[in-house]
Protein backbone atom coordinates (compact mmCIF):
# COMPACT_ATOMS: atom_id res chain seq x y z
CA UNK A 1 0.00 0.00 0.00
CA UNK A 2 1.05 3.93 -0.48
CA UNK A 3 0.97 6.24 2.81
CA UNK A 4 2.14 9.75 2.01
CA UNK A 5 4.45 10.92 4.91
CA UNK A 6 4.73 13.90 5.88
CA UNK A 7 7.05 14.82 8.66
CA UNK A 8 7.60 18.66 9.22
CA UNK A 9 10.56 20.63 11.45
CA UNK A 10 13.85 18.74 12.74
CA UNK A 11 12.12 15.22 11.80
CA UNK A 12 11.41 16.26 8.50
CA UNK A 13 15.18 14.95 8.08
CA UNK A 14 14.80 11.36 8.63
CA UNK A 15 13.09 10.98 5.49
CA UNK A 16 15.06 10.21 2.16
CA UNK A 17 15.63 13.38 0.42
CA UNK A 18 13.43 14.60 -2.82
CA UNK A 19 10.19 15.62 -2.70
CA UNK A 20 8.00 16.95 -0.34
CA UNK A 21 5.64 14.82 0.44
CA UNK A 22 7.13 11.47 0.54
CA UNK A 23 5.40 8.49 -0.80
CA UNK A 24 6.06 5.26 1.09
CA UNK A 25 5.44 1.62 0.19
CA UNK A 26 4.05 -0.29 3.10
CA UNK A 27 2.94 -3.69 4.35
CA UNK A 28 -0.56 -4.19 4.69
CA UNK A 29 -1.48 -3.72 8.42
CA UNK A 30 1.62 -1.49 9.23
CA UNK A 31 0.79 0.73 12.37
CA UNK A 32 1.99 4.60 13.04
CA UNK A 33 4.53 3.23 15.29
CA UNK A 34 6.27 1.06 12.98
CA UNK A 35 6.58 3.91 10.12
CA UNK A 36 8.10 6.10 13.12
CA UNK A 37 10.84 3.26 13.90
CA UNK A 38 11.63 2.47 10.18
CA UNK A 39 12.67 5.93 9.91
CA UNK A 40 14.03 6.42 12.60
CA UNK A 41 11.85 8.69 14.90
CA UNK A 42 13.04 8.33 18.43
CA UNK A 43 10.26 6.41 20.80
CA UNK A 44 11.19 8.94 23.62
CA UNK A 45 10.40 12.43 21.44
CA UNK A 46 7.21 13.69 22.13
CA UNK A 47 5.42 14.19 18.59
CA UNK A 48 1.95 15.17 17.34
CA UNK A 49 0.72 12.48 14.93
CA UNK A 50 -2.45 12.87 12.39
CA UNK A 51 -3.72 10.38 10.34
CA UNK A 52 -5.76 12.17 7.27
CA UNK A 53 -5.52 15.37 9.49
CA UNK A 54 -7.16 13.74 12.64
CA UNK A 55 -5.15 12.88 15.67
CA UNK A 56 -3.65 9.07 16.13
CA UNK A 57 -2.25 7.08 18.68
CA UNK A 58 0.96 5.24 17.47
CA UNK A 59 -0.89 1.74 17.40
CA UNK A 60 -3.38 2.80 14.20
CA UNK A 61 -3.01 1.08 11.49
CA UNK A 62 -2.60 2.81 7.98
CA UNK A 63 -4.70 2.18 5.39
CA UNK A 64 -3.82 2.52 1.49
CA UNK A 65 -3.66 6.33 0.81
CA UNK A 66 -3.53 7.84 4.19
CA UNK A 67 -1.35 10.57 4.77
CA UNK A 68 0.45 10.12 8.15
CA UNK A 69 1.45 13.91 9.65
CA UNK A 70 4.16 14.11 12.32
CA UNK A 71 5.15 17.31 14.15
CA UNK A 72 7.79 18.02 17.00
CA UNK A 73 6.63 19.43 20.22
CA UNK A 74 5.23 22.78 19.46
CA UNK A 75 6.90 25.76 21.83
CA UNK A 76 5.93 29.15 22.33
CA UNK A 77 4.19 31.63 24.03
Amino acid sequence: MRVELRFFAGLRDVLPPGEAPYLAELSDGTTVRRVLETYGVPEEKPKILLVNGRHAGPEQELKDGDVLSVFPPVAGG
